[in-house]
């Protein structure tokens, strides 16, 4: 098939730090074109790739900086939404070479009414929750292609939204070293904000006396100043900051479980199976994706609170590593990401657009 790939405007590919979105955009493109698929990225940036690239805008938001006292503070806002104008003005123009357009931008839902006069279906995936007034325009359209990444992110829009499939996301196990030794300390991997709620990680280690290592970037304040600076003793919970690849990987691996204390109803989590294809169980709270992705008493726990996050963390031992990597070969894969993808982009094409 002819396939075009549209990636959010914020970063280039490959993705550099934690850039979810875009990781999952270049899998497929990697594993189309290993499958023969003619394939065009929609970016903007220098994105290196192996894909045909259309460059939108020369610069992404990312690489641009923003004076606040001669710029508007919703100039990036404002790039985004003119980033997907020039797409949309690209798609009229140019979607009749796609058999299908693969669409990742943060607003792409913008692209509905479009896609409602074009021939080549615009199969758009959600990242992000769902939210009313998401719902409520979602709802208006009779087959939007939509593709959630988890059961749980439909659940605010069953019976008001058809989705034509969930799709979860993958990685490829080949870039994440398996490690059945690991050392003696606890992960938290992500951002430091309220939502993510990294001071219930360092509350259940401290519970059940245990090392904690947390890394990450997207500082929140005052939450990060009054939450969890304060805990920071370079003992037994330590702050190592952003990390990226190597460095990332192997803190992955070599963490006795990967703590998810998340306080919100993230879609997915990323984070998640990258840590178990290095044989990293994960101790999440059953928000979210939580529990379709970890496996209860087999990849780790799904628990409810920090009390019995504190009681997994001493219970870590009873989880098989090497059962945390089958679990990513067998159901979190580039391969299997790609399969459902084109599986599909076949239904949406037969029912026409």
């Amino acid at each position: 098939m002819k396939i075009a790939v549209i990636i959010p405007p914020f970063t280039t590919l490959p993705a550099k730090g934690q850039g979810g979105t875009e990781r999952i955009a270049q899998g497929m493109i990697e594993e189309f074109l290993k499958r023969g698929h003619k394939v065009t990225l929609v970016g903007a940036g220098k994105c290196q790739t192996s894909a045909r690239f259309v460059q939108i805008f020369p610069q992404t938001i990312s690489e641009q900086k923003f004076d606040s006292t001669t710029t508007e503070q919703s100039r990036p806002l404002r790039i985004e939404t003119a980033y997907i104008t020039k797409v949309m003005r690209y798609l009229l123009d140019h979607g009749d070479q796609f058999d299908v357009v693969f669409n990742h931008m943060r607003g792409g839902y913008l692209i509905l009414p479009l896609s409602q006069f074009l021939n080549t279906p615009i199969i758009s995936i959600m990242h992000l929750p769902l939210f009313k007034e998401l719902i409520d325009v979602l709802s208006q359209f009779k087959n939007p292609n939509i593709i959630a990444i988890s059961n749980s992110q439909i659940k605010p829009a069953k019976g008001r939204v058809n989705f034509l499939a969930t799709v979860y996301n993958g990685v490829n196990p080949d870039e994440f070293p398996f490690n059945k030794k690991p050392k003696d300390y606890f992960l938290y991997l992500g951002a430091m904000g309220e939502h993510k709620s990294p001071h219930l990680a360092i509350e259940a280690c401290q519970k059940a006396r245990a090392k904690l290592i947390l890394a990450g970037g997207k500082i929140r304040e005052p939450y990060f100043s009054e939450r969890i600076k304060p805990e920071i003793d370079g003992s037994q919970i330590k702050y190592v900051g952003e990390v990226e690849n190597k460095k990332q990987k192997d803190l992955l691996k070599n963490a006795k479980a990967l703590l998810f204390p998340i306080t919100w109803e993230e879609p997915f989590g990323l984070v998640m199976i990258e840590a178990m294809a290095c044989g990293t169980p994960v101790i999440g709270f059953n928000r979210g994706a939580v529990s379709e992705v970890v496996q209860n008493g087999k990849t780790g726990f799904v628990v409810k609170n920090v009390n019995e996050m504190a009681k997994a963390i001493n219970q870590i031992h009873q989880i098989n590593r090497a059962t945390c990597r089958k679990l990513v070969e067998e159901k979190f894969t580039y391969q299997k990401m790609a399969d459902d993808y084109l599986k599909a982009a076949e239904e949406a094409i037969k029912k026409g657009g």
